[in-house]
């Protein structure tokens, strides 16, 4: 037979190009190998930081009305529902309100679910019974709101999970639907495709895919979108390359965590992680059939099958994955019937986070980007517990946009701050008026004249300085020249142009005198008042002038609740945090507070002192009507008005929080506010909402309360008119002291009989 000499060509370059092009794929596949598997083993893919408020504690004793457990429930996407044999869900009956926990990782480990019966008695927490067991507990811990998240430049969210937190439905589902195979192919399944191919020549359109899971993951990771035999083969080699080196488990698993579901605005919702949260307020754990079959069959197109868009649409495709699951025997038949008879039911909001709170998360950032972190940790995300809480940030919120009621202000701004001074955390934080406005921060940006809030700084510093020194040590409010810091005379005045005379420092404080300020600050000495001001953490320049006695510093409301937190906290200064915790999406701890950052800057002496003074300010003084306002509620604090009215400053201190509210204008023009008409009602609006806890007055070790004469500040029996009771290092009372404070000389016959 002669052979074909142009048939033996056309052989011979077939096997040559088809050499070339096995070599060629053999050494893309080990490009592939070597650069794919690395990254795909440490950057499948960037996960957020996401922002938590404080977790909600219920304890015996609390009080807090069965109403107000109900609303932070339901701000936390629980359900209202006659059984509560599911978890996120509870059920009330007359006073007993049954809550089933979900479980939660929270800062300090994981806990399980647990299901609760809280009883209510007069608003309060009577008992809180565990179920069906009937144990006694003490608290219930309930996991924190979500409140924020900072993402990479691709903002894409997403929560990690291990493949160990999925159920197993939703697993079984996704494989039945998406790629039958999947265990049993190496990345890419030539039946599936030649099947597709068929069914779409057969269709004259694309009806089917033929790509696995381990496609669809490539694409989603790696590749665009676009339908080109070259990115299909690019796609099926990285396929083969990721199913080679990575075992099903790690790939299933990453493709749970990377699948597409949707916007959040700018972001891009991945994973059924987040997915579960943002369509039906729960955790990917807690999903019921119908849920799971809805979030499988928004798989193919997310968009398309958006629930809130095309809830009919969304039905159809859902009950036919419900089919699928049903004849696959994943469902029982009563299982099946319950879950098709079920209506599409997603959270009505469009938005992950429901609250925004823009000027404490930027307090958040601010303190994230100074604590050292992991330089990989968007591989694994972050979760930052912070100790925002949500109900003191409302009405903080509130009471700024209310402003004054009955006054318009042009251009007035404001900032308020509350701080739980015992552990150190800045509980709420607003920067101005528009609490949704992302802007200037003025709770930690603006630097303000403090005014008066410098007095309790004042005398406390010098009852640091003199044992001698106390509440009841005499002090003149008289006229006083002094030279200013450009060699001019300066006559401070105090604010009714009025002298008192002779005086204690106590009521010197408790009705705000300029005059005996300025006399025992400037005996303190301006050095040593500004030493005392950076040991309680003021970190802003402060000028060595004499003004500063009346306040000529400049302080943010931060820096200033920072400072009274010092009083407040007996004497212990803490960097106020907004971060508690830091972990990982899984757990893992990442940081915590440094709880041993505490130094002393006052003894406990001269805080409990400078604390009574304050309370005084309140039951009598400058800020009496907050002590109207809540009488038999023992608080302290003190107002601040600068020159002109520029600024309005109040601060409280009670049994839990120091609160701090400034009103003021960005140009600096009067607002005809004192800290007493100004930022003091919002303060006490605040309360009204946010109950205080009555601050303790009993004396500390060393100090018993004694009388003393309200003018000259000597020790006078307790039976004068004129005494003034107050703490003081205990004093023995002058033989024959009169009323008047001057001891009474003997008669001849009483010295000589010793009378």
């Amino acid at each position: 037979m002669t052979s074909k000499p142009w048939l033996n060509y056309i052989i011979k370059t077939g096997l040559k190009l088809g050499l070339i092009v096995v070599v060629i794929s053999a050494f893309y596949l080990i490009y592939l190998d070597a650069t794919l598997t690395r990254v795909f083993a440490n950057q499948r893919y960037q996960a957020p930081a996401l922002v938590y408020a404080a977790e909600k504690t219920l304890r015996v004793g609390d009080s807090i009305s069965q109403a107000q457990v109900i609303d932070v429930l339901e701000r936390l996407s629980y359900q209202r529902s006659s059984s509560t044999e599911a978890t996120g869900y509870f059920s009330v009956a007359g006073d007993r309100l049954m809550v089933h926990r979900r479980p939660f990782d929270f800062a300090d480990g994981p806990k399980m679910s647990q299901r609760v019966e809280l009883n209510f008695h007069r608003g309060k927490i009577a008992t809180i019974v565990s179920w069906p067991d009937g144990r006694q507990l003490q608290h219930i811990q309930l996991e924190p709101q979500l409140i924020g998240r900072i993402n990479s430049l691709s903002n894409e969210d997403r929560l990690l999970v291990g493949l160990e937190m999925i159920p197993s439905l939703m697993t079984e589902t996704l494989i039945l639907v998406e790629d039958k195979n999947f265990y049993h192919h190496s990345g890419v399944s030539p039946l599936s495709v030649l099947r597709a191919l068929a069914a779409n020549i057969r269709a004259g359109r694309t009806v089917q895919g033929g790509s696995t899971l381990t496609q669809q993951l490539v694409k989603n990771l790696y590749l665009t979108r676009e339908q080109t035999l070259w990115r299909k083969f690019h796609e099926a080699m990285m396929s083969l390359v990721i199913d080679y080196r990575f075992d099903k488990n790690t790939i299933l698993e990453t493709y749970f965590n990377e699948v597409y579901f949707g916007q959040d605005g700018r972001h891009a919702i991945h994973g059924v992680g987040l997915a579960s949260h943002y369509y039906f307020g729960r955790q990917v754990q807690e999903l019921t059939a119908d849920q799971v079959a809805m979030l499988i069959a928004m798989v193919k197109g997310p968009s398309y099958y958006d629930p809130r868009r095309y809830p009919e649409r969304v039905r159809q495709r859902r009950d036919l994955v419900l089919r699928l699951m049903y004849e696959n025997d994943l469902l029982s038949k009563p299982d099946f019937i319950a879950a098709i008879e079920t209506d599409i039911k997603v959270r009505a909001s469009r938005r992950l986070v429901e609250d925004s709170f823009p000027h404490y998360l930027e307090r958040v950032k601010d303190e994230l980007s100074r604590i050292k972190l992991p330089p990989n940790w968007q591989e694994n995300g972050l979760k930052i517990f912070t100790a925002l809480d949500i109900e003191a940030q409302h009405r903080a919120e509130r009471v700024m946009a209310d402003g004054i009621p009955g006054r318009e202000i042009q251009d007035l701004e404001g900032a308020f701050v509350v701080s739980d001074y015992q552990h150190g955390n800045i509980v709420a934080l607003v920067g101005g008026r528009n609490a949704n406005q992302v802007g200037f921060n003025r709770a930690i940006k603006a630097l303000r004249p403090i005014g008066s809030l410098i007095k309790p700084i004042i005398y406390a510093t010098a009852m640091s300085e003199s044992e001698t020194m106390g509440l009841n040590s005499h002090v003149v409010d008289e006229a006083v020249t002094l030279t200013d810091e450009r060699g001019k005379p300066w006559k401070p005045q105090n604010y009714d142009d009025e002298f008192w005379g002779d005086m204690t420092i106590y009521d010197a404080l408790v009705y705000s005198r300029n005059l005996p300020a300025v006399r025992i600050g400037l005996q303190v000495g301006v050095e040593r008042l500004i030493t005392q001001l950076r040991k309680m953490g003021v970190v802003t320049p402060i000028r060595d002038y004499p003004s500063l006695t009346l306040g000529a510093v400049e302080m943010s409301p931060l820096a200033v609740s920072r400072v009274f937190s010092s009083i407040a906290n007996d004497g212990v200064f803490q960097p106020l945090k907004a971060i508690n915790a830091i972990t990982t999406h899984d757990g893992l701890p990442v940081y915590e507070n440094a709880k041993e950052v505490k130094k002393r800057v006052l003894s406990s002496k001269v805080a409990y002192l400078t604390r009574y003074a304050m309370a005084g300010v309140v039951s009598k003084g400058t800020a009496h009507a907050l002590g109207e306002a809540f009488p038999g509620t023992p608080m302290a604090g003190k107002t601040g008005t600068t020159n002109d009215y520029k600024d309005s400053w109040f601060v409280s201190i009670d049994g839990r929080y120091v609160v701090t509210a400034w009103l003021g204008t960005d140009d600096n023009k009067t607002t005809w506010l004192s800290g007493s008409s100004g930022a003091l009602p919002m303060v006490s609006r605040f309360y009204q909402q946010v109950k205080p806890e009555p601050l303790s007055l009993v004396p500390v070790e060393g100090l018993t309360f004694q009388s003393f004469h309200q003018k000259q500040g000597t020790r006078i029996p307790d039976n004068c008119q004129q005494a003034i009771v107050l703490p003081a290092i205990p004093k023995p009372l002058a033989e024959n002291m009169n009323c008047d404070a001057q001891v009474e000389e003997k008669s001849w016959l009483e010295r000589l009989f010793g009378g």
